[in-house]
């Protein structure tokens, strides 16, 4: 018997976080998505009638936002110039989503939980940058909470589905490139609908997948590939 879940979903107006949630209310093994954000959006997807939306403060969460629920999938992030300065971007980068971890785990304590969580090519909690850091930072702290199930996606450069109002460092140049096949071939981009889509995939799995696990962009490109696409892997 196919187990059902009742999501959390935390940066679904995000470039990644937006594909994700419609694929987990396309999702016929999920009953209910509960978006936590700073602001209510507009959602013309399908089944819409399964999400529910809730406005949070993420300097006060409280545990009975998350109760109720078995799934924490996480695609909220910033960047440096987005956030002014480093320590906001780890404050909102690491620290709200560990903090927002907690919480869920904390209001449903005895429940097998999964953790759903994009990261970055690269993470590395020992680098010297600070991107790939904080990153690195994040997924040590979630694997730290011991889910029933923590999935944590490294996706390479990150193919929008529409023009993004920020720009990040570089992004115009490379862009094209990383948007052809050549990307993919290389192994070094990602369509942000392909992790979003490796991401529910991965979550109707069986059972069977307990513990901690790490899929590079290989991984995610393969999980995450269509029918048609599969043919050309």
């Amino acid at each position: 018997m196919e187990q059902k879940h009742a999501c959390i979903i935390l940066g679904a107006t995000g470039a990644v976080g937006s594909c994700l949630l419609r694929e987990l209310l396309t999702n016929p093994n999920v009953t209910k998505v509960t978006s936590l954000g700073r602001r209510t959006f507009e959602y013309n997807g399908p089944n819409a009638e399964a999400l529910v939306q809730k406005v949070v403060n993420f300097e006060d969460l409280k545990e009975e936002d998350f109760k109720d629920h078995d799934v924490f999938a996480c695609a909220l992030g910033t960047t440096r110039a987005q956030a002014g300065s480093a320590e906001a971007f780890q404050k909102i980068d690491r620290d709200y989503v560990l903090n927002a971890a907690r919480a869920f785990k904390g209001a449903n304590p005895t429940t097998p939980v999964q953790c759903l969580y994009v990261s970055s090519m690269n993470a590395n909690p020992n680098s010297w940058f600070l991107y790939p850091k904080t990153k690195g930072e994040i997924e040590e702290g979630l694997k730290k909470m011991n889910f029933t199930s923590c999935a944590i996606f490294r996706p390479a450069f990150l193919v929008t589905e529409h023009h993004r109002p920020e720009k990040r460092l570089g992004e115009d140049l490379v862009a094209p490139l990383m948007a052809g096949r050549f990307g993919k071939w290389a192994n070094l981009s990602v369509p942000v609908g392909t992790v979003a889509h490796a991401m529910s995939k991965w979550l109707s799995q069986p059972s069977e997948k307990q513990g901690n696990h790490i899929f590079d962009n290989k991984q995610i490109l393969a999980m995450g590939a269509t029918s048609s696409e599969q043919a050309h892997i």
